[in-house]
Protein backbone atom coordinates (compact mmCIF):
# COMPACT_ATOMS: atom_id res chain seq x y z
CA UNK A 1 0.00 0.00 0.00
CA UNK A 2 1.39 3.40 -1.01
CA UNK A 3 1.60 5.79 1.91
CA UNK A 4 0.99 9.52 1.65
CA UNK A 5 4.11 11.70 1.62
CA UNK A 6 4.02 14.89 3.70
CA UNK A 7 7.54 16.22 3.06
CA UNK A 8 9.89 15.50 0.19
CA UNK A 9 13.37 16.83 -0.55
CA UNK A 10 14.67 16.30 -4.08
CA UNK A 11 18.42 16.90 -4.54
CA UNK A 12 18.31 19.90 -2.21
CA UNK A 13 21.48 21.98 -1.90
CA UNK A 14 22.27 25.01 0.24
CA UNK A 15 25.33 27.11 -0.49
CA UNK A 16 26.94 29.93 1.44
CA UNK A 17 29.34 31.48 -1.05
CA UNK A 18 31.29 28.55 -2.47
CA UNK A 19 30.56 26.24 0.47
CA UNK A 20 27.91 23.53 0.17
CA UNK A 21 26.51 23.12 3.68
CA UNK A 22 23.81 20.80 2.35
CA UNK A 23 24.75 18.76 -0.71
CA UNK A 24 21.98 17.29 -2.91
CA UNK A 25 20.01 15.76 -0.05
CA UNK A 26 16.95 13.68 -0.96
CA UNK A 27 14.44 11.95 1.30
CA UNK A 28 10.71 11.62 1.88
CA UNK A 29 8.79 11.78 5.15
CA UNK A 30 5.54 9.85 5.20
CA UNK A 31 2.38 11.18 6.79
CA UNK A 32 2.35 10.38 10.51
CA UNK A 33 6.04 9.41 10.62
CA UNK A 34 8.74 10.62 13.02
CA UNK A 35 11.79 11.16 10.81
CA UNK A 36 15.04 11.97 12.62
CA UNK A 37 18.03 13.83 11.20
CA UNK A 38 21.26 13.25 13.09
CA UNK A 39 24.94 13.88 12.54
CA UNK A 40 28.04 15.61 13.94
CA UNK A 41 27.93 19.31 14.82
CA UNK A 42 27.95 21.51 11.74
CA UNK A 43 26.89 18.69 9.40
CA UNK A 44 23.89 20.58 7.98
CA UNK A 45 21.02 18.85 9.79
CA UNK A 46 19.48 22.03 11.26
CA UNK A 47 19.92 23.86 7.96
CA UNK A 48 18.06 21.01 6.25
CA UNK A 49 15.24 21.26 8.79
CA UNK A 50 14.91 25.03 8.41
CA UNK A 51 14.73 24.80 4.64
CA UNK A 52 11.49 22.82 4.92
CA UNK A 53 9.59 25.86 6.23
CA UNK A 54 11.90 28.28 4.39
CA UNK A 55 13.42 29.86 7.48
CA UNK A 56 16.48 29.27 5.32
CA UNK A 57 15.86 29.33 1.55
CA UNK A 58 17.45 26.51 -0.43
CA UNK A 59 19.88 27.18 -3.27
CA UNK A 60 18.76 24.41 -5.63
CA UNK A 61 16.61 21.31 -5.77
CA UNK A 62 12.96 20.98 -4.79
CA UNK A 63 11.19 20.87 -1.44
CA UNK A 64 7.58 19.67 -1.47
CA UNK A 65 5.17 20.02 1.43
CA UNK A 66 2.00 17.99 0.98
CA UNK A 67 2.82 17.74 -2.71
CA UNK A 68 3.33 21.46 -3.36
CA UNK A 69 6.69 23.13 -3.99
CA UNK A 70 7.41 25.48 -1.08
CA UNK A 71 8.52 28.22 -3.47
CA UNK A 72 4.94 28.37 -4.77
CA UNK A 73 3.51 28.98 -1.31
CA UNK A 74 3.20 32.20 0.67
CA UNK A 75 6.14 31.96 3.08
CA UNK A 76 4.23 33.43 6.04
CA UNK A 77 1.34 31.01 5.58
CA UNK A 78 3.79 28.14 5.10
CA UNK A 79 5.49 28.86 8.44
CA UNK A 80 2.18 29.28 10.25
CA UNK A 81 0.98 25.95 8.87
CA UNK A 82 4.02 24.04 10.20
CA UNK A 83 4.62 23.70 13.93
CA UNK A 84 8.15 24.55 15.05
CA UNK A 85 9.83 23.60 18.35
CA UNK A 86 13.37 24.68 19.18
CA UNK A 87 15.88 23.79 21.90
CA UNK A 88 15.53 26.98 23.90
CA UNK A 89 11.75 27.11 23.53
CA UNK A 90 11.48 30.83 22.73
CA UNK A 91 8.45 31.56 24.92
CA UNK A 92 7.61 35.25 25.17
CA UNK A 93 8.42 36.20 28.80
CA UNK A 94 5.88 39.02 29.07
CA UNK A 95 2.95 36.78 28.05
CA UNK A 96 1.18 34.19 30.17
CA UNK A 97 1.36 30.53 29.18
CA UNK A 98 -2.16 30.77 27.76
CA UNK A 99 -1.16 33.79 25.67
CA UNK A 100 2.01 32.05 24.48
CA UNK A 101 0.07 28.97 23.32
CA UNK A 102 -2.60 31.08 21.62
CA UNK A 103 -0.15 33.50 19.98
CA UNK A 104 -0.48 32.05 16.45
CA UNK A 105 -4.25 31.69 16.89
CA UNK A 106 -4.48 35.40 17.67
CA UNK A 107 -2.64 36.19 14.44
CA UNK A 108 -5.07 34.00 12.51
CA UNK A 109 -8.12 35.79 13.94
CA UNK A 110 -9.41 33.11 16.31
CA UNK A 111 -11.91 34.50 18.82
CA UNK A 112 -10.72 34.96 22.40
CA UNK A 113 -13.04 32.16 23.48
CA UNK A 114 -11.62 29.79 20.86
CA UNK A 115 -8.06 30.75 21.86
CA UNK A 116 -8.79 29.99 25.53
CA UNK A 117 -10.48 26.66 24.74
CA UNK A 118 -7.62 25.55 22.51
CA UNK A 119 -5.02 26.53 25.14
CA UNK A 120 -6.93 24.56 27.79
CA UNK A 121 -7.11 21.53 25.53
CA UNK A 122 -3.42 21.61 24.67
CA UNK A 123 -2.04 22.25 28.14
CA UNK A 124 -3.69 19.02 29.28
CA UNK A 125 -2.61 17.21 26.11
CA UNK A 126 1.05 17.84 26.97
CA UNK A 127 0.56 16.70 30.55
CA UNK A 128 0.28 19.98 32.48
CA UNK A 129 -2.45 21.29 34.79
CA UNK A 130 -4.87 24.01 33.69
CA UNK A 131 -3.51 26.21 36.48
CA UNK A 132 -0.28 26.62 34.50
CA UNK A 133 -2.11 28.74 31.91
CA UNK A 134 -2.12 31.81 34.18
CA UNK A 135 1.58 31.61 34.97
CA UNK A 136 4.51 33.22 33.17
CA UNK A 137 7.41 31.26 31.61
CA UNK A 138 9.80 32.23 34.43
CA UNK A 139 7.48 30.43 36.89
CA UNK A 140 7.88 27.08 35.11
CA UNK A 141 10.71 24.56 35.11
CA UNK A 142 12.70 23.91 31.94
CA UNK A 143 10.80 20.70 31.27
CA UNK A 144 7.44 22.41 31.77
CA UNK A 145 8.46 25.24 29.44
CA UNK A 146 9.45 22.70 26.80
CA UNK A 147 6.01 21.09 27.04
CA UNK A 148 4.46 24.51 26.54
CA UNK A 149 6.65 24.94 23.47
CA UNK A 150 5.21 21.74 22.04
CA UNK A 151 1.67 22.89 22.91
CA UNK A 152 2.27 26.21 21.16
CA UNK A 153 3.56 24.43 18.05
CA UNK A 154 0.38 22.34 17.99
CA UNK A 155 -1.98 25.28 18.56
CA UNK A 156 -3.06 25.75 14.93
CA UNK A 157 -3.30 21.95 14.51
CA UNK A 158 -0.56 21.67 11.85
CA UNK A 159 -0.07 18.44 9.93
CA UNK A 160 3.71 18.82 10.15
CA UNK A 161 5.93 19.52 13.16
CA UNK A 162 9.61 20.49 12.96
CA UNK A 163 11.61 19.87 16.14
CA UNK A 164 15.16 21.20 16.36
CA UNK A 165 16.98 19.54 19.30
CA UNK A 166 13.84 20.19 21.38
CA UNK A 167 15.05 18.39 24.52
CA UNK A 168 18.73 19.32 24.38
CA UNK A 169 18.63 22.01 27.06
CA UNK A 170 17.14 19.97 29.92
CA UNK A 171 18.65 17.50 32.37
CA UNK A 172 18.85 13.79 31.43
CA UNK A 173 15.90 12.70 33.59
CA UNK A 174 13.61 15.42 32.23
CA UNK A 175 14.83 14.63 28.73
CA UNK A 176 13.79 11.00 29.09
CA UNK A 177 10.39 12.06 30.42
CA UNK A 178 9.88 14.42 27.48
CA UNK A 179 10.88 11.70 25.01
CA UNK A 180 8.32 9.35 26.55
CA UNK A 181 5.73 12.13 26.47
CA UNK A 182 6.39 12.74 22.77
CA UNK A 183 5.99 9.04 21.98
CA UNK A 184 2.75 8.92 23.98
CA UNK A 185 1.49 12.09 22.35
CA UNK A 186 2.28 10.84 18.85
CA UNK A 187 0.11 7.78 19.50
CA UNK A 188 -2.91 10.08 19.63
CA UNK A 189 -2.08 13.03 17.34
CA UNK A 190 -0.29 11.17 14.49
CA UNK A 191 1.60 14.24 13.26
CA UNK A 192 4.35 14.17 10.65
CA UNK A 193 7.48 15.08 12.62
CA UNK A 194 10.96 15.96 11.37
CA UNK A 195 13.21 15.82 14.42
CA UNK A 196 16.83 16.98 14.66
CA UNK A 197 19.12 15.66 17.40
CA UNK A 198 22.80 14.99 18.07
CA UNK A 199 21.98 12.10 20.43
CA UNK A 200 21.92 8.66 18.78
CA UNK A 201 19.99 7.11 21.68
CA UNK A 202 17.31 9.77 21.32
CA UNK A 203 17.19 9.11 17.57
CA UNK A 204 16.73 5.38 18.16
CA UNK A 205 14.01 6.01 20.73
CA UNK A 206 11.76 8.53 18.98
CA UNK A 207 12.44 7.90 15.29
CA UNK A 208 10.54 5.62 12.92
CA UNK A 209 13.35 6.26 10.44
CA UNK A 210 16.71 7.99 10.80
CA UNK A 211 18.84 9.92 8.32
CA UNK A 212 22.53 10.36 9.18
CA UNK A 213 24.19 13.44 7.68
CA UNK A 214 27.93 14.11 7.35
CA UNK A 215 29.36 17.30 5.84
CA UNK A 216 26.03 18.08 4.18
CA UNK A 217 25.62 14.63 2.61
CA UNK A 218 22.95 12.13 3.62
CA UNK A 219 25.12 9.09 4.30
CA UNK A 220 22.55 6.57 5.53
CA UNK A 221 18.78 6.34 5.86
CA UNK A 222 16.63 3.64 7.45
CA UNK A 223 14.87 2.29 10.51
CA UNK A 224 16.86 2.05 13.74
CA UNK A 225 17.53 -1.63 13.11
CA UNK A 226 18.59 -0.97 9.52
CA UNK A 227 20.96 1.71 10.77
CA UNK A 228 22.70 -0.59 13.25
CA UNK A 229 23.08 -3.24 10.53
CA UNK A 230 24.85 -0.82 8.19
CA UNK A 231 28.32 -1.82 6.99
CA UNK A 232 29.31 1.78 6.23
CA UNK A 233 32.47 2.62 8.21
CA UNK A 234 31.37 6.15 9.08
CA UNK A 235 27.93 5.00 10.24
CA UNK A 236 29.44 2.24 12.40
CA UNK A 237 31.90 4.64 14.02
CA UNK A 238 29.22 7.29 14.53
CA UNK A 239 26.68 5.05 16.25
CA UNK A 240 29.28 3.01 18.19
CA UNK A 241 29.84 -0.69 18.78
CA UNK A 242 27.10 -1.02 21.37
CA UNK A 243 24.44 0.45 19.11
CA UNK A 244 22.47 -2.77 18.74
CA UNK A 245 22.00 -2.98 22.50
CA UNK A 246 21.22 0.73 22.68
CA UNK A 247 18.44 0.19 20.15
CA UNK A 248 16.88 -2.48 22.34
CA UNK A 249 17.30 -0.25 25.39
CA UNK A 250 15.67 2.77 23.74
CA UNK A 251 12.94 1.46 21.44
CA UNK A 252 9.66 1.15 23.39
CA UNK A 253 7.59 -2.01 23.07
CA UNK A 254 4.82 0.12 21.55
CA UNK A 255 6.79 -0.15 18.28
CA UNK A 256 6.21 -3.91 18.10
CA UNK A 257 2.93 -4.03 20.00
CA UNK A 258 0.45 -6.49 18.53
CA UNK A 259 -2.89 -4.71 18.87
CA UNK A 260 -4.99 -6.92 16.62
CA UNK A 261 -5.19 -9.86 19.01
CA UNK A 262 -8.28 -12.14 19.15
CA UNK A 263 -10.71 -10.82 21.73
CA UNK A 264 -13.97 -12.02 23.23
CA UNK A 265 -16.29 -10.17 25.57
CA UNK A 266 -17.32 -11.56 28.94
CA UNK A 267 -19.76 -14.47 28.57
CA UNK A 268 -19.58 -14.46 24.76
CA UNK A 269 -18.80 -17.55 22.73
CA UNK A 270 -15.59 -17.65 20.74
CA UNK A 271 -16.22 -17.73 16.99
CA UNK A 272 -14.06 -20.66 16.03
CA UNK A 273 -14.67 -19.97 12.34
CA UNK A 274 -12.81 -16.65 12.62
CA UNK A 275 -9.80 -16.79 10.25
CA UNK A 276 -7.80 -14.67 12.67
CA UNK A 277 -7.64 -17.51 15.16
CA UNK A 278 -5.52 -19.77 12.98
CA UNK A 279 -2.32 -17.91 13.98
CA UNK A 280 -3.06 -17.80 17.70
CA UNK A 281 -3.04 -20.15 20.67
CA UNK A 282 -5.07 -17.92 22.99
CA UNK A 283 -8.11 -15.66 23.03
CA UNK A 284 -8.22 -12.69 25.40
CA UNK A 285 -11.32 -11.99 27.50
CA UNK A 286 -12.27 -8.31 27.79
CA UNK A 287 -14.64 -6.91 30.40
CA UNK A 288 -17.06 -4.02 29.93
CA UNK A 289 -14.50 -1.66 31.46
CA UNK A 290 -12.00 -2.44 28.70
CA UNK A 291 -9.69 -4.33 31.04
CA UNK A 292 -8.53 -7.80 30.19
CA UNK A 293 -9.86 -10.52 32.50
CA UNK A 294 -7.34 -13.06 31.28
CA UNK A 295 -6.94 -15.47 28.40
CA UNK A 296 -8.36 -18.80 27.22
CA UNK A 297 -6.34 -21.49 25.47
CA UNK A 298 -8.05 -22.36 22.21
CA UNK A 299 -7.34 -26.00 22.88
CA UNK A 300 -9.51 -25.82 26.02
CA UNK A 301 -12.63 -24.56 24.24
CA UNK A 302 -15.69 -26.66 23.56
CA UNK A 303 -16.60 -27.28 19.92
CA UNK A 304 -19.25 -24.56 20.06
CA UNK A 305 -16.76 -22.01 21.40
CA UNK A 306 -18.06 -21.94 24.96
CA UNK A 307 -15.87 -21.85 28.03
CA UNK A 308 -16.16 -21.72 31.79
CA UNK A 309 -14.72 -19.13 34.14
CA UNK A 310 -12.18 -21.56 35.55
CA UNK A 311 -10.73 -21.88 32.03
CA UNK A 312 -9.80 -18.17 32.00
CA UNK A 313 -6.14 -17.94 32.95
CA UNK A 314 -4.96 -14.79 34.76
CA UNK A 315 -2.66 -12.56 32.75
CA UNK A 316 1.05 -12.64 33.51
CA UNK A 317 2.64 -9.46 34.79
CA UNK A 318 1.64 -6.61 32.48
CA UNK A 319 4.05 -4.02 31.12
CA UNK A 320 3.67 -0.42 29.96
CA UNK A 321 3.95 0.47 26.25
CA UNK A 322 6.70 2.92 27.25
CA UNK A 323 9.20 0.37 28.56
CA UNK A 324 12.07 -0.69 26.35
CA UNK A 325 12.24 -3.88 24.33
CA UNK A 326 15.30 -4.82 26.38
CA UNK A 327 13.35 -4.71 29.65
CA UNK A 328 10.44 -6.62 28.09
CA UNK A 329 12.79 -9.38 26.91
CA UNK A 330 14.37 -9.58 30.37
CA UNK A 331 10.93 -9.87 31.94
CA UNK A 332 9.96 -12.68 29.58
CA UNK A 333 13.21 -14.58 30.13
CA UNK A 334 13.04 -14.34 33.92
CA UNK A 335 9.35 -15.24 33.94
CA UNK A 336 9.65 -18.07 31.43
CA UNK A 337 7.11 -16.37 29.12
CA UNK A 338 6.89 -16.08 25.34
CA UNK A 339 4.61 -13.02 25.51
CA UNK A 340 3.50 -10.29 27.89
CA UNK A 341 0.31 -8.21 28.05
CA UNK A 342 0.62 -4.45 27.57
CA UNK A 343 -1.63 -2.02 29.45
CA UNK A 344 -1.79 1.77 29.65
CA UNK A 345 -1.73 3.99 32.74
CA UNK A 346 -5.43 3.24 33.33
CA UNK A 347 -4.87 -0.55 33.16
CA UNK A 348 -6.69 -0.72 29.83
CA UNK A 349 -5.52 -3.64 27.70
CA UNK A 350 -3.60 -2.47 24.61
CA UNK A 351 -2.37 -5.81 23.20
CA UNK A 352 0.64 -8.06 23.68
CA UNK A 353 4.33 -8.10 22.87
CA UNK A 354 5.80 -11.44 21.80
CA UNK A 355 9.33 -12.72 22.23
CA UNK A 356 9.44 -13.76 18.57
CA UNK A 357 8.77 -10.15 17.51
CA UNK A 358 11.66 -8.96 19.69
CA UNK A 359 13.93 -11.69 18.35
CA UNK A 360 12.87 -10.84 14.80
CA UNK A 361 14.56 -7.47 15.17
CA UNK A 362 17.83 -9.32 15.58
CA UNK A 363 17.61 -10.85 12.09
CA UNK A 364 21.07 -9.95 10.83
CA UNK A 365 20.67 -11.50 7.39
CA UNK A 366 22.68 -9.58 4.85
CA UNK A 367 25.25 -8.23 7.29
Amino acid sequence: MTREVSVELQNVTKMYGQDKVVNEVSFTVEKGEVFVLIGPSGCGKTTTLKMINQLIPHTSGNILVNGTDVTELDVVELRRSIGYVIQYIGLLPHLTIQENIAFVLKLTKYTKKAQKERAEELIETVGLELSHLNRYPRELSGGQQQRVGVARALAANPDILLMDEPFGAVDPLTREQLQNELIRLQESIHKTIVFVTHDIQEAFKVGNRIGIIREGILECLGTPMEIVKSEDDFVKSFIGQGALFEVFDTIPVSRILEKDVPLVRDNEKVDLADEKLKDWENVFVIGSDGNCRGYICLSDLEKDGTYTLDQVHPLPKAISPDISIKLAVEEMLWGGRTWLPVVDDHSSFKGIVQFRACAGLLDMEGR
